[in-house]
């Protein structure tokens, strides 16, 4: 995969999208900086920057991604793969799309469609005087290349799926915004596509 490097960015994941309405570069592509300034997270939100964190978004077309796996779910798809990459500091994702250290958010994982291309940006603190962050000294350019050596290897969804759902039980504490109402997933339960059953109901991320 092509890898564009920028001292600074406002936002990988803005960059990536504008340059591929553009047709500005070609997929597959993946668009790392150094330092982000305002950076997208969750809902929305701003992501403020930090000392030092790793931000990259990357883009293929949707048909390479596997075949049996929902849109829907493709951040929870890469954001797997991605806590898979950071084996050994105690990251874990966080239904739909957040990455924590214990009880602290240090990531996130987004998507855009636009298209027939699918944009994910991943973000994760690695170091930090104000925010929680993973502690460690990290070499960003290791973590890319397991994360996309990984991606490489042709997983399908239900190889993620069946490992994430040995893990899903660590959301049970925790909450998740839909729309503007902060519901519990303490009685969730993971569908096979990805998405939760709560109070009866499917949920998906579209994150």
């Amino acid at each position: 995969m092509k890898t564009l490097y920028f001292e600074t960015l406002a936002s990988t994941q803005l960059y990536l999208l504008e340059a591929i309405k553009n047709d500005g570069v070609s997929l597959p592509i993946c668009v790392v900086a150094h330092k982000q300034t305002s950076g997208i997270g969750s809902r929305a939100n701003s992501w403020e920057e930090v000392d030092r964190a790793l931000t990259f978004s990357f883009a293929c077309r949707i048909d390479e991604l596997p075949r049996d796996l929902a849109l829907q779910s493709v951040s929870v798809f890469f954001g797997f793969i991605f806590k898979e990459a950071l084996r050994g500091f105690g990251v874990w994702l966080k239904w739909p799309n957040d990455l924590y250290i214990g009880d602290f958010k240090v990531g996130g994982v987004m998507t855009n469609i636009y298209q027939d291309k699918i944009i994910c940006g991943i973000g994760v603190n690695l170091e930090d005087k104000k925010f929680k962050h993973i502690g460690v000294r990290v070499s960003k350019t290791a973590v890319l290349r397991q994360f996309f050596e990984k991606i490489e290897k042709s997983y399908k969804w239900k190889d993620i799926f069946s490992k994430y759902s040995l893990e899903f039980s660590r959301n049970f504490s925790f909450s998740f915004h839909l729309e503007n109402e902060e519901i519990s997933l303490k009685e969730a339960t993971l569908l096979p596509d990805g998405g939760i059953c709560l109070r009866g109901k499917k949920v998906y991320s579209f994150r």
